[in-house]
């Protein structure tokens, strides 16, 4: 079968039109994904130098076609496809627990691509599992407070972490670069490919495939919904000079149709977003100077500092892109044969619980915990060759049932951030006038976080 979809940086977007945009420098490819029975030489083909996997690692001996190379017997090991996000975590994992890992990327280096993101208590519990959390921790200020404000400077609610149950919580902005090279330093280079885009793909493959980016969005996965939004995101520097956001405070900031928000990622940085309504057809800016005025136009004027930090920004550094979420059925199994699929690539969601990223990191450990399990260890025996004695049918048992746990995790929190956009996006002046008396007289905290308490556990 094959399968055509544009790869907007780590969101999954297929080629058909669609109602929401966010910025981004967009990455257009045209991805094949085929079935083949399972042989004893089954592959991935990949337009990599064949030389970049030595023969331990399954290199092939049979001449590729031109342009191309085989990746040869995938017995050997679990192949990850993308090291985004949830590519380089399940990669970590995987490692943790003694499976060997090869992680195939299509770009040339690690992706630079997004500004920050927010990390809460349960991504960080998989941090510590993976083991790379205390350099983030070191680098980067514990948030503890919150503040629901107005455009027009009224702070409607102020409260503290400490006001939430299940306490204690762990709340940092760091940036997705920054993330991402921790976790790319805990793996050994020579399990990266990078500039290693994916052609082809056996759901049937000996082995296993975690495809955690856009390169696969097979037929059986679910179709997404979209949001008709469109958000900006940047990193205000010179925060330290201007003083305008406490170091240990998360802001938001509503408007009419549109809000935006900020929180400090160091001493003199600050992730700042904006989003607003917009009809579906609307044309996308030509420059990142047009994508700069587009944001200032609809916060022009805002207070707490908002107005100040897009205009601080070089327009080379606001990212936008399309929000798309996906509400996958509690208990559904996503996947096929050998293959699954994580982060973005199963469960793309609004930002407005801040939870993307951190659901991405627990589908790290869990999958690689679920994986483990299927491998019966024997005394004196490699862990290679233990992992070339586990079925596909074993396998795929293992991955189905890490599908339908993550699946019953993710749907109320991808539901739950729906909600909660549409609700803080709309257009209506008297409406939002309600919206804002609620949550300044009657608004408690104490389940703020709830979401944010899940533990995947340990590796």
């Amino acid at each position: 079968m094959e399968l055509n979809h544009l790869n907007f940086g780590t969101q999954l977007l297929p080629a058909e039109p669609q109602r929401c945009l966010r910025h981004c420098a967009p990455v257009l490819k045209k991805q094949k994904i085929s079935s083949a029975p399972r042989v004893a030489q089954s592959s991935v083909r990949s337009s990599a130098v064949a030389e970049r996997l030595s023969p331990k690692q399954g290199t092939s001996n049979t001449a590729p076609a031109a342009g191309t190379a085989e990746f040869g017997n995938t017995n050997d090991t679990i192949l990850v496809v993308g090291a985004g996000i949830a590519g380089l975590a399940a990669a970590v994992a995987l490692q943790k627990v003694g499976l060997p890992v090869t992680v195939m990327e299509s770009s040339a280096d690690v992706r630079k691509e997004g500004s920050a993101i927010a990390l809460w208590t349960n991504a960080f519990r998989a941090l510590d599992a993976l083991g790379v959390a205390q350099p983030l921790r070191d680098a980067h200020p514990l948030l503890t407070r919150v503040e629901l404000c107005t455009q027009t400077g009224r702070t409607l609610k102020a409260f503290s972490l400490t006001e939430c149950q299940g306490g204690p919580h762990e709340f940092r902005g760091i940036r997705r670069s920054e993330l991402l090279d921790g976790l790319r330093k805990a793996l050994p280079s020579e399990i990266l490919h990078f500039g290693s885009p994916i052609s082809d793909v056996s759901p049937d493959v000996n082995g296993a495939l975690m495809a955690s980016e856009a390169v696969l969005l097979p037929a059986w996965a679910c179709q997404r919904q979209t949001m008709p939004a469109i958000p900006h995101t940047g990193v205000w520097p010179n925060l330290q000079r201007r003083g305008t956001v406490p170091q240990d405070t998360c802001r938001m900031v509503w408007g009419n149709g549109v809000r935006a928000g900020m929180y400090p990622l160091s001493e003199d940085e600050a992730y700042w977003f904006t989003c607003f309504n917009a009809s579906a057809n609307a044309p996308g800016p030509s420059s990142p100077e047009e994508a700069k005025r587009e944001a200032l136009s609809q916060v022009e004027g805002w207070a707490k500092g908002v107005d100040a930090a897009i205009r601080d920004t070089p327009a080379e550094s606001i990212s936008r892109s399309r929000i798309v979420d996906r509400w996958l059925a509690p208990g559904l199994a996503y996947g096929k044969g050998a293959v699954t699929l994580l982060g973005d690539a199963a469960h793309p969601m609004t930002p407005n619980l801040g939870q993307g990223g951190c659901t991405a990191l627990e589908d790290a450990v869990e999958v690689a915990r679920a994986l483990a399990a299927t491998r019966k260890q024997q005394e004196g025996v490699p862990q290679t060759a233990a992992w070339r004695s586990v079925t596909t049918p074993a396998i795929a048992e293992a991955l189905r049932g890490f599908e339908k746990q993550r699946s019953k995790r993710v749907f109320p929190l991808a539901a739950r951030s729906w909600g909660m956009g549409a609700a803080l996006q709309l257009p209506f002046p008297p409406v939002t006038a309600v919206r804002n008396f609620v949550v300044s007289n009657m608004y408690n905290p104490a389940g703020f976080l709830d979401h944010a308490l899940y533990d995947c556990g340990s590796l």
